[in-house]
């Protein structure tokens, strides 16, 4: 298994665990986020700094849904992760569930991911919200 693959696994794995000293140590303080427009509450946009990611993405998404990131591929492209899957869970105020795929690109230095573009249909994640 190649370095981003090993990489991409253990950051998955923090994702759904919430193991936010095993992101810091995944993810380069500089982070950038680019999530999809669209998304409910305001997330779809473009979030710097990993601070910025964890606290006002990360965390309003665990407010609002119960979610569990099922990673079907990982794909090693050089100095991008290419990840696809489903996100699975139940939005916290309506009980409405979500089940909607995504493609991750994780832009990796050799060392740590220090940027992430997200695909997702975005129109399910309202739906289970509203």
């Amino acid at each position: 298994m190649t370095n981003i693959l090993a990489k991409g696994h253990a950051l998955y794995a923090a994702l759904n665990s919430g193991d936010a000293d095993a992101l810091q140590q995944l993810l380069r303080a500089d982070f950038r986020g680019r999530l999809s427009p669209g998304l409910p509450r305001g997330l779809g946009k473009n979030y710097s700094g990993l601070d910025a990611m964890m606290g006002e993405a990360w965390a309003v998404v665990g407010r609002l849904f119960q979610l569990d990131v099922k990673v079907d591929q990982l794909f090693d492209a050089g100095t991008v992760l290419i990840v696809r899957g489903t996100y699975n869970g139940t939005a916290t105020e309506t009980s409405k569930i979500l089940s909607a795929t995504f493609a991750h690109f994780w832009e990796f230095d050799g060392m740590q991911f220090w940027e992430l573009q997200q695909i997702t249909d975005t129109g399910l994640w309202r739906d289970a919200i509203d």
